[in-house]
């Protein structure tokens, strides 16, 4: 009896510590909910986002707790809770925000004296930044999407059901996951438990809802550059109202995008004085119709580490007439949290600290500790100028990165977010029942979200007995209409490929006055083996219906050493070549013009044809391309003037040649070497892709042809210096030097010379950044010595978007200026373009010899006419 009373009373103990139901409603003094609040529990470091009604909820055991309740423009409540065994039910008020600004003196034609709350915050981001080393967390998340209206054009292209079903109604997803944390970049994400409503054709693994809490707002690029340094060229500051929160003074600072831009933010930030850190973040960002807006709560879990504690995100879609909005509520809850033992000096520090260094180093160098010296003093600064702040962020990130962040940025590899967050999923993740919700669960569920996890219950058990029906049904397969028309890969196995390109775009790619009609086909068949390497040939068969020939080629292509970019080809075939090369008007620019203006631009030779070419990368950024090319050449004429539109064609006669080509032949050899410092990368499928670097790319080539008699017979040396800059998060300046000289050149023919990038006709497929637009294919070749350089600057706003109207359009503008000197030449080009990248442009350019105005000309880019 006495051990069946001892077993009882244990039971009854254990009973009163289990976790109990905490619910919570916040409102307003009216009675009304206030959406979107914080409820913060500091013995259990745990934040809770309310939904839209103000409410939230959660598991917690009895036992007394300190809660702050926090929502913008409402005053921070602290208060005291008691849960009881049987559980708590919430309802608290919070009462409108009183601001006291202190008294500021505003100056007209000053600043406002929110820039020198912001120029506190950017000097010390990169601290905030990587404070914390590591911690272990329990990230709650809740999203919802609704999609309210499709036009009907759309929904006539939708065939699957299950997404026709979804307009118009609530879908969910809700997720429970274990989230590690180590510097500089290491996410281990745990998904213990995700429910959803979401039609499976999406994939609805809610994995890359993560990224909200991975978003650092300290980090430079996040939020449009807001905290970065350059920041006061893109955004405007204004102090609205200063408030006391507990042992800290906030001020609420109005942030405006001085451009109409979805790549910026404008809304609230709330900082924090002395430690200069944000406590609530309050963002939005809007692009074409569509606005996505950010609430960051934070709180002090460390004393002096305020880390993000709330998040909640709302989406409103209005694109092409489907309309629709979402919510996404992330709460969560620190478990173990290590930060670096550092400190900042400030300006109300009188002598120096015996407080721990800011610097990670135990011995800092000369250098090091002049760096430290000068950062304390910019610390200890009561004002700072903008140079200064600037100044005060470069000597915080070098003194505050530990060696393992310094080793990742010496690391040349890019990698993608997905690829620094490790993701495991239990098993049983998306079998946990009800009770494990109930237990986990942080915010309730409202009607229609109820109907939805009921609607798709019932969805899932119809489609589960239609899938019984249907087994053991014949399945047929059939070739898609657009697949014949476009073109398909097809796959053979594992490893081997069949493509083709389709009866619209290859049958009859090109025409022209010498060959006529193109009339035939080109395939791509390939095998995949082992290590990424990968052989494929490519033979191509086209009929010439005025000249009455067959053009045909065959490339064969071995892939090898993916990481560095490996490529052997063997191309061999007999063709009509162009005699600029790739340099003049695009064959199917070419193929327009001669069709429907008469407008032949491009000149033409016969060639047949055997080249071997190597291409490898011995190291990063270094690049060895080499080549041996033999060639048979012979003049050609045209031989048909069809056409709609326009006069009569040209001859086929490159403009300053007055005589045919003679036969010859040409056995040439190139060698190229180009490098570029620093090449950042990513690996993409198992090989390297550049992205960008900080350093000029240099190349230099070789050419030499070997000949005899009436064969070609030179030497070549050529250089090329190139990059982009990135000026800020709008503007971006790209220049190319070019020079060579033909050191000999005893017997060249116009294929052998040096061509230039030009754009005679007015629609191209080269990019207006490194191309002349106002010179002859062919009249300008050369094979002397040569200078051309173009210089690029592009702009988000520059012209035409410095009007307010237009700044909400896509577009960019850019200012070009390109010129080339000749030993009989001094061409120069001034040119203003619009457009979108290089994807498509229009411009108007101003040519110049010497000093001495020569033409104007219009030109439109449009990048897939360069497909060939």
């Amino acid at each position: 009896m006495r051990l069946f009373i001892l077993l009882a009373s244990g039971l009854l103990f254990a009973a009163t510590l289990a976790a109990q139901t905490l619910t919570g409603r916040i409102v307003d003094t009216e009675g009304q909910p206030i959406p979107n609040a914080t409820f913060y529990i500091r013995e259990l470091t745990l934040g809770l986002a309310a939904d839209e009604q103000g409410e939230f909820r959660t598991k917690i055991a009895p036992g007394n707790y300190t809660c702050e309740i926090s929502s913008l423009s409402y005053e921070r409540k602290v208060i005291v809770i008691s849960v009881p065994a049987e559980g708590l039910a919430l309802q608290e008020t919070l009462s409108e925000k009183t601001y006291t600004i202190r008294e500021v003196t505003v100056t007209p034609g000053k600043e406002d004296p929110a820039y020198p709350i912001i120029r506190k915050v950017i000097s010390r981001a990169p601290y905030h930044l990587h404070q914390v080393k590591s911690y272990e967390s329990e990230v709650y998340i809740k999203g919802t999407l609704k999609i309210e209206k499709v036009p009907a054009l759309v929904k006539m292209q939708i065939k699957e059901k299950e997404i026709k079903d979804m307009i118009g109604k609530t879908l969910l997803l809700e997720m429970q996951n274990e989230v590690k944390y180590h510097e500089p970049d290491k996410y281990e994400q745990r998904v213990v438990a995700v429910t959803h409503t979401i039609p499976e054709i999406f994939n609805p693994n809610g994995n890359s809802l993560l990224s909200i809490i991975t978003n650092n707002i300290y980090t430079p690029t996040a939020f449009g550059g807001l905290l970065a340094p350059g920041s006061f060229s893109i955004y405007k500051f204004r102090l609205e109202d200063s408030y006391e929160d507990g042992e800290h003074y906030i001020y609420k600072i109005r942030v405006t995008p001085k451009k109409k831009s979805g790549q910026l933010v404008s809304g609230w930030l709330y900082v924090a004085e002395n430690i200069w850190s944000i406590q609530q973040a309050d963002l939005s960002r809007s692009q074409s119709g569509n606005t996505i807006r950010f609430h960051m709560a934070y709180h002090e879990i460390k004393p002096g580490a305020f880390l993000p504690t709330t998040y909640d995100m709302s989406v409103s879609l209005n694109i092409l007439g489907v309309k629709g909005g979402g919510q996404v509520y992330a709460s969560i809850k620190y478990n173990k949290l290590e930060t670096h033992d550092r400190y900042i000096a400030t300006a109300q520090d009188t002598a120096v600290t015996t407080k721990p260094s800011i610097h990670n180093t135990k011995t800092p160098t000369k250098k090091q500790q002049k760096d430290l010296k000068k950062l304390e003093e910019l610390a200890r600064k009561e004002e700072l100028s903008t140079r200064e702040a600037y100044k005060m962020a470069q000597l915080m990130k070098k003194t505050v990165e530990s060696d393992e962040i310094k080793k990742q940025n010496r690391k040349l590899e890019l990698r993608p977010l997905d690829s620094l967050i490790i993701v495991t999923r239990d098993s049983i993740a998306p079998l946990r029942d009800s009770a494990y919700w109930d237990e986990h669960r942080k915010l309730p569920l409202h009607k229609d979200e109820i109907q939805s996890y009921l609607r798709y219950d019932s969805l899932r058990k119809s489609s589960a007995s239609s899938k019984d029906t249907d087994a053991g049904k014949k399945q047929t397969t059939g070739i898609h209409i657009s697949n014949l028309l476009l073109g398909d890969r097809i796959n053979i196995g594992k490893k081997m490929y069949l493509e083709h390109g389709g009866i619209l775009l290859s049958t009859c790619p090109e025409y022209n006055f010498v060959d006529g009609f193109w009339l035939g086909q080109k395939i791509e068949a390939g095998i995949r083996f082992n290590g990424n390497r990968r052989l494929s040939l490519s033979p191509s068969v086209y009929y010439a219906t005025a000249r009455k020939k067959i053009n045909a080629t065959i490339d064969g292509t071995l892939a090898y050493a993916s990481m560095r970019n490996g490529k052997f080809t063997v191309s061999t075939g007999n063709t009509t070549a162009d005699f600029a090369g790739r340099n003049g008007t695009g064959r199917f620019g070419n193929t327009l013009g001669s069709l429907f203006l008469a407008a032949n631009t491009a000149k033409f030779y016969w060639k047949r044809y055997i080249s071997l070419s190597n291409h490898i990368e011995p190291a990063n950024g270094l690049a060895l391309s080499t080549s041996l090319n033999y060639e048979k050449r012979d003049d050609l004429e045209n031989n048909t003037s069809f056409h709609f539109l326009g006069g009569r064609p040209a001859s086929n006669r490159p403009h300053g040649q007055s005589e045919a080509m003679p036969a010859h032949r040409a056995l040439t050899t190139d060698i190229s070497l180009e490098y570029t410092p620093r090449y950042y990368y990513r690996v993409w499928m198992g090989r390297k892709s550049y992205q960008r670097s900080d350093y000029p790319t240099i190349r230099l080539s070789y050419s030499k042809a070997f000949g005899n008699k009436n064969n070609t017979s030179f030497d070549k040396i050529e250089a090329t210096v190139l990059q982009d800059i990135d000026l800020n998060i709008f503007n971006r300046l790209s220049y190319e030097l070019n020079a060579g000289i033909f050191t000999s050149s005893d017997r060249t023919y116009l294929p052998d010379f040096k061509h230039f990038r030009t754009n005679e006709m007015f629609l191209t497929g080269k990019s207006l950044h490194n191309s002349f637009s106002l010179l002859d294919n062919y009249k300008y070749a050369t094979n002397d010595k040569w200078l051309q350089a173009h210089v690029t600057y592009a702009a988000n706003y520059l012209l035409l978007k410095q009007l307010p109207f237009l700044q909400g359009y896509l577009f960019d503008e850019s200012l070009h200026i390109h010129t080339l000197w000749l030993p009989h030449l001094k061409h120069s080009e001034v040119g203003y373009s619009v457009g979108f990248g290089d994807i498509g442009r229009i411009g108007v350019f101003v040519g110049f010899n010497g000093l001495k105005y020569e033409s104007t000309g219009f030109v439109l880019n449009i990048s897939l006419l360069n497909s060939r």
